[in-house]
């Protein structure tokens, strides 16, 4: 199969009142905007979420006003350009058929449908009469036009209780007033369908390259990862995803052994904002922290509904593209993890089973995951049953209510191997107790919002002071060596009692432990990580990150004047080591989106590391320049980069 690098997701959901459409569509001009770009790669839509065919079809329901037969002059172009064409097909949305047949809807738990008249699409139950249409249109495009790939999208677990759904839960022995039940159902049949639909497409072309878009990747769950050819993590940090959300999915997606591919976006904001353009610097960086996280990178664009090519949008993808090829030789290898998040085994940016479209991206995963770029730690996100004594120390964030079987036992494996544990939060908790020695005994949930953590230990900024909190804390037993406390505030603020205009201070004399250590490691009895999520606070990370050096003993990366906001990602490639540098000044404009305008360059970077091995040059790649070099007494290395600009790759030999 092709793997591809540079590529763009060009969008064309059309409404079937526009008029003229592909009127304007030149094929040459499209040709060379796909040369502009640098493109080995480009999905182009069959059918969109309006239910709209771009070709013209006697089964299908054809755009009313297609002027040429868009998709196949598209094709064409990208033969002739020698790009690879993949071909997008809307599965979980189809406005044509939710309109005429409201029977085959998705129906929420709750039982109230969808809002049949609001300006937004509607989700089709996979469990309906809808899958054998959708299939019979997935025969009809490959057979047409034998792509290199398809890629479906909206394919995503819904919490259905239509009458199909309730019948076929109740021939299992399912309750569809139990959520877990639902969910278990929506699973089976999410799974039995793409079964269905990929023996279809490959029995018309086995080589076919097939992709179901469900925006991130459930954590543990295999059989969703292993229907798809390359894995395309959708993440546009103006989207509402932010900076940090992409290198968090690829911490998980990495070690499936295929193809992964970084999804961002042209546009300033969401997906298929006509008018919005990012900034080309900000494009620049997404190539390059996709090249640092071992990743391609796809662009999405909409196509104008005359079919007119945005030159400049090409243009700006042609800037990055430009830039990650020249870097592509340096692309990944082993990434050398020195600890592990254990992830729930749900999305990881989205919640399994919430209202239908919502999206849940602040969380403890998101919290910790900041915290260790920032600290420049080296971590993968596994689920439990990739815990072993690879990791020698594994994190469990806070957002975690509890342990589930398998994650207990594969965890006391663990740590009866010598492995250590960092917890928060009721994250290591096993029906309702403290499951392993980390120095506490666990009662409940403290009533106090926000609170205070003291450390007993030296922190790099506001040592031996009180720092706030506001996310919930926990009660408990001392069991081992207490390294902190919660300090109380006077009273809870409510009513006519309060102080000052926000929160109410620390009374010292009324302290708790609740930082404590025992064999298996350490316990923060607050829900630390989603407090840095949420709020971003000083406190929260220098409280957490000393913890997590004390705990690994000896970090990979001894020491760097990298900035906090830029990212070292470090690979082993046979005897040598590959060190990926980046940085760009993110900025929040309007109601919070974080933008890349301008991109500063940083002068004498410098950057220990231990590594195993004779190491005695760095080379900067693709510029073949040798750097200064040095070896330290306490056996780590180190170069110096006099400049960087967005990003760097070092290899060290």
């Amino acid at each position: 199969m092709i793997r591809d690098h540079r590529c763009v997701h060009l969008d064309f959901h059309t409404y079937e009142g526009i008029k003229g459409i592909g009127r304007d569509f030149d094929k040459e001009a499209f040709k060379a905007a796909l040369k502009e770009a640098e493109l080995d790669s480009i999905t182009l839509f069959a059918k969109c979420h309006h239910g709209n065919f771009y070709y013209f079809s006697d089964r299908f329901a054809t755009h009313p006003y297609l002027e040429k037969p868009l998709l196949d002059l598209q094709i064409e172009a990208c033969r002739e350009a020698g790009v690879s064409a993949k071909i997008y097909i809307s599965a979980g949305h189809d406005e044509q058929m939710a309109i005429a047949h409201p029977e085959w809807l998705v129906l929420p738990e709750d039982g109230v449908p969808q809002p049949r008249f609001n300006p937004y699409f509607h989700y089709l139950c996979f469990n309906s009469p809808y899958m054998d249409i959708l299939v019979a249109q997935t025969e009809e495009v490959t057979r047409r036009y034998m792509p290199d790939g398809l890629f479906f999208d909206i394919i995503t677990e819904c919490a259905c209780v239509c009458n199909a759904c309730r019948r076929d839960m109740k021939k299992k022995g399912l309750d569809y007033t139990r959520h877990e039940d639902v969910m278990r159902h929506a699973r089976e049949v999410l799974v039995d369908w793409t079964a269905r639909v990929s023996a279809a497409a490959r029995a018309i072309k086995p080589d076919i390259l097939l992709f179901f878009n469900a925006g991130d990747f459930p954590v543990g769950r295999h059989d969703r990862l292993d229907i798809n050819d390359q894995l395309e993590a959708e993440s546009l940090p103006t989207g509402g995803y932010n900076y940090d959300h992409f290198p968090m999915s690829m911490s998980y997606i990495r070690r499936e052994g295929k193809n992964c591919i970084g999804m961002t976006g042209k546009f300033h904001g969401k997906w298929g904002e006509f008018g919005g353009y990012k900034y080309k610097d900000a494009l620049l960086y997404e190539g390059a922290q996709c090249l640092a996280f071992d990743a391609g990178m796809s662009v999405g664009d909409q196509l104008d509904p005359t079919g007119r090519v945005d030159a400049y949008t090409y243009e700006s993808i042609g800037n990055a593209m430009r830039y990650m090829k020249a870097r592509e030789p340096w692309r990944g290898g082993k990434f050398c993890a020195e600890l592990a998040v254990l992830s729930d085994l749900h999305l990881l940016g989205t919640s399994e089973g919430q209202a239908i479209g919502k999206k849940t991206l602040l969380s403890g995963r998101t919290g910790l995951s900041r915290m260790l770029f920032e600290g420049k730690f080296l971590f993968d996100i596994i689920g439990w049953e990739e815990i072993n004594e690879k990791y020698p120390l594994i994190i469990l964030a806070d957002e975690k209510e509890e342990l589930s079987e398998e994650e207990y036992f594969a965890l006391k494996r663990f740590t009866a191997s010598g492995g250590k544990l960092l917890a928060s939060g009721r994250a290591p908790l096993y029906k309702g107790k403290m499951a392993f020695d980390l120095g506490a005994e666990y009662i409940g949930k403290d009533s106090y919002r926000p609170s205070y953590l003291r450390a007993d230990y030296p922190l790099a900024a506001a040592d031996g002071m009180a720092l706030v909190l506001y996310e919930d804390f926990h009660k408990i037993t001392l069991t081992g060596e207490k390294l902190g406390d919660q300090i109380h505030p006077y009273f809870e603020r409510g009513g006519t009692r309060f102080c000052s205009h926000n929160n109410t201070p620390a009374n010292y004399d009324d302290a708790v432990p609740a930082i404590t250590e025992g064999q298996d490691g350490i316990y923060i009895a607050a829900d630390i990580f989603s407090d840095y999520a949420a709020c971003g606070s000083l406190s929260s990370k220098q409280i957490v990150l000393p913890l997590v050096e004390k705990l690994l003993r000896q970090k990979t990366v001894a020491s760097t004047n990298l900035p906090s906001s830029g990212k070292l990602v470090l690979y082993q490639r046979g005897e040598s080591y590959i060190c990926h540098l980046l940085y760009a000044n993110m900025i929040k404009r309007g109601d919070g989106i974080e933008v890349i305008e301008d991109l500063v360059t940083l002068s004498d970077i410098e950057v220990r590391l231990r590594l195993s091995g004779t190491v005695d040059r760095a080379v900067l790649h693709p510029e073949e320049r040798e750097l200064p070099f040095a070896r330290y007494e306490d056996g780590s290395v180190g170069f110096r980069l006099a400049r960087l600009y967005c990003s760097a790759i070092i290899e060290l030999s």
